[in-house]
């Protein structure tokens, strides 16, 4: 018999190659450099404040602190009113009269007698009373006596058409301060009212007649 020969098997194709596992692709891939031990990551550049003019970049404007504002002004106390009367029954120098006085800065209530000045006197602080030596129902000095208990710091000016040193005189004693014979001191007392001397200065035991303004002597 023939020798039997054995036929040559093919040799079998490679294996396709398996992929890679999540795990080995990891410890594949390059490791990054750790950072030495208590080395801190550099910070980020900080945002310089752009310069002003004048000053170089390099130089940081440090502005002052605005200083703390001021307290507003106390509020100033409002000056009372300046309050007259003015007590004369005769219309027409009554009339002029408060005028006058309020042309000078005074609040000013009129009277026709004695009885309703005392009245108006009762509710009002007044500086300065103009008094008639005659009204119809009580004398002027009587009326004056009655008042400069009422006000003892106001100016008493004792109004009269009569120009009598025995009555100037009783006016005075009983704290008459101006004694003003009408209708010449009129004018006076006005100009002397918007004077800026005080008024204890330029109303202080005066006679204000045809003659002008003078010092009583008595």
């Amino acid at each position: 018999m023939p020798p039997v020969t054995k036929a040559k098997t093919a040799p079998l194709p490679p294996e396709p190659p398996k992929p890679a596992s999540p795990a080995a692709a990891d410890s594949a891939a390059p490791v990054p450099a750790k950072p030495k031990t208590g080395a801190l990551p550099p910070e980020p550049p900080r945002p310089q404040a752009p310069a002003s003019a004048g000053t170089t970049p390099s130089t940081l404007s440090i502005s002052a602190k605005p200083d703390a504002p001021s307290p507003p002004p106390a509020a100033q106390p409002t000056p009372a009113p300046r309050c007259a009367i003015v007590i004369d029954d005769e219309p027409a120098n009554r009339d002029f009269l408060v005028r006058l006085l309020q042309q000078a800065g005074y609040t000013v209530q009129g009277a026709s007698s004695g009885s309703e000045g005392l009245k108006i006197a009762a509710g009002m602080e007044a500086a300065l009373v103009v008094i008639d030596n005659k009204l119809p129902d009580m004398d002027g000095v009587e009326l004056l006596i009655q008042l400069r208990k009422r006000y003892p710091t106001a100016r008493m000016i004792m109004a009269t058409m009569l120009d009598e040193r025995a009555l100037m005189a009783k006016a005075f004693e009983n704290g008459c301060d101006v004694f003003m014979v009408k209708p010449h001191g009129f004018m006076e007392l006005f100009r002397r009212l918007q004077s800026t001397e005080p008024i204890e200065e330029k109303l202080n035991r005066l006679i204000i007649d045809q003659y002008g303004p003078r010092p009583y002597r008595g």
